[in-house]
């Protein structure tokens, strides 16, 4: 029986150390499941401020889209009348009476010089043709445009002439700074359109880590729980070979108890039969004796 025992204590022993190596390996598993919750947790939380963030500017542009939208047609609307004032500012000074310049002279001119520039671009002439032709058109464009000068300088003191080219300027200025005012804000949306594209790729990035990081931490969650589940099965051999360790070590000792009480009887009758005989005891032979119940 007794050499039995060794077998079971390394057993023990092999089972405490395999315990251990669980416990240990499902708390190193543990530690890394809980990292990536934790990463997987911040990127979540990053991945709803960049969703805010994007649906934010997402509402901005559509806000900004609706206010161009309205300042096109309010354009529109304007450039109509700002159309009718120019068509009926250039009829009035076509249809403007000249006192000191002839129209149908003026335009007899302008076809004068026309044909004399032809002339000079277009037919090989010698160089003293060539500079009378040159002279003629010099003289010519500066008559017409002395002849324009004068018109435009009656035209100006003309008083419903002058308040509809004010009228127009002043419309064109405005309708200008309509356009302006329109450009500015369709460049703020085409940026904020950009914007939203640049965070709706981080939020697609985020979203893919923290997808990767959550399925680490199944992983290692797993992982660990089978450690657990090996530790306790473990736990369960140790606890069983403690117990069997144990009741063999009780019957090891019942029945060593049993063959001293053996050998104490037998030594016992012998030192019986010694003191019937009137043999000498000593004192510890007496002890046995008593011990053994002959006393």
């Amino acid at each position: 029986m007794s050499e039995i025992l060794p077998d079971f204590e390394k057993k023990r022993e092999i089972l405490r150390n395999l315990a251990d190596e669980h416990i240990n390996k499902r708390d190193e598993l543990s530690q890394e499941s809980r990292y990536y919750a934790e990463e997987r947790d911040k990127l979540n939380q990053k991945s709803k401020s960049l969703r805010e963030s994007v649906m934010k500017k997402i509402d901005e542009k559509g806000s900004l889209i609706a206010t161009i939208q309205k300042m096109r047609d309010e354009k529109e609307e304007f450039y109509k009348e700002y159309a009718e004032i120019r068509k009926e500012l250039r009829k009035n000074r076509e249809n403007f009476k000249s006192t000191g310049v002839d129209p149908m002279e003026l335009k007899k001119k302008e076809r004068e010089l026309d044909k004399l520039i032809k002339v000079q671009q277009t037919q090989p002439m010698d160089k003293n043709d060539e500079k009378k032709v040159v002279l003629q058109i010099r003289k010519l464009n500066n008559e017409i445009m002395k002849s324009k000068e004068r018109m435009e300088s009656e035209i100006k003191g003309n008083d419903s002439i002058k308040k509809l080219s004010d009228e127009t300027n002043e419309k064109k200025k405005v309708f200008e700074q309509m356009k302006k005012e329109i450009d500015e804000l369709s460049n703020q949306i085409n940026k904020i359109g950009d914007e939203i594209n640049t965070g709706l790729k981080e939020l697609d990035e985020t979203r893919k880590k923290a997808d990767g990081f959550h399925e680490m931490f199944i992983k290692f969650s797993k992982d660990s729980e089978k450690e657990h589940e090996e530790f306790v099965k473990a736990k369960i051999e140790l606890r069983d070979i403690e117990k069997m360790l144990g009741e063999k070590r009780a019957k090891t000792r019942a029945t060593r108890k049993k063959e001293k009480e053996g050998e104490l009887q037998t030594k016992a009758n012998d030192l019986f039969e010694k003191f019937k005989k009137g043999e000498q005891l000593t004192t510890e032979d007496l002890m046995v004796l008593q011990k053994a119940g002959f006393l």
